[in-house]
C-alpha cells in the first residue's frame, strides 16, 4: 500500500476510533507493512509473533470467496470480537489484505465502521475492490 493512501486510512482511524484504535496492518502475497501499531500493542508482538499472525490473515484470505450454500457475494471483510480486541479482515483480491484492531469498547456501530473502512481502502489505494457492492456507492 503507497505510503500517501496508508497515511490516509490511518488518519481516518485515528479520527474516527481515538484511543480505541490498536492498530493497522497491511499484507501482499510475500511481505507486509505495520501502518500503525499502538505503543502497548507493539510491546505485545515480536516480529516472529508478527509474521505468524500475518501468514494466518494470507491464509484467511484464501477462504473469503463465497461458495455455496450462502452465493451472498464477496465477502469483504471478516470481524472477530475477543476478549481484548475486535479485529477486523478486509481482503483485496485473493493477495491482498489490512487488518485493524480496535479495543472492544469501539464495537459500536460496526456496520458503518465497515462501510467506511471499505470506502477507503477502495477509493484511496491502487487496489480497488472488485466487484464492489453497489451499497458502497460513489
Amino acid at each position: 500500500m503507497p505510503k500517501e493512501s496508508a497515511n490516509r486510512l490511518v488518519n481516518y482511524l485515528e479520527k474516527q476510533a481515538g484511543p480505541y484504535f490498536r492498530g493497522a496492518i497491511h499484507y501482499s502475497e510475500d511481505e507486509y507493512y505495520v501502518l500503525y501499531l499502538r505503543d502497548d500493542v507493539d510491546s505485545l508482538y515480536s516480529n516472529e509473533k508478527m509474521e505468524e499472525l500475518v501468514q494466518y490473515y494470507r491464509k484467511e484470505n484464501q477462504y473469503q470467496t463465497s461458495e455455496e450454500p450462502f452465493e451472498l457475494g464477496n465477502n469483504h471483510c471478516t470481524v472477530n470480537f475477543y476478549d481484548d480486541a475486535i479485529l477486523f479482515h478486509f481482503t483485496q483480491g485473493d493477495r491482498l489484505g489490512t487488518v485493524i484492531t480496535l479495543e472492544p469498547e469501539a464495537g459500536r456501530d460496526i456496520v458503518g465502521f465497515i462501510t467506511e473502512c471499505l470506502k477507503q481502502l477502495h477509493y484511496n489505494s491502487p487496489q480497488e475492490i472488485p466487484e464492489a457492492p453497489t451499497w458502497l456507492g460513489e
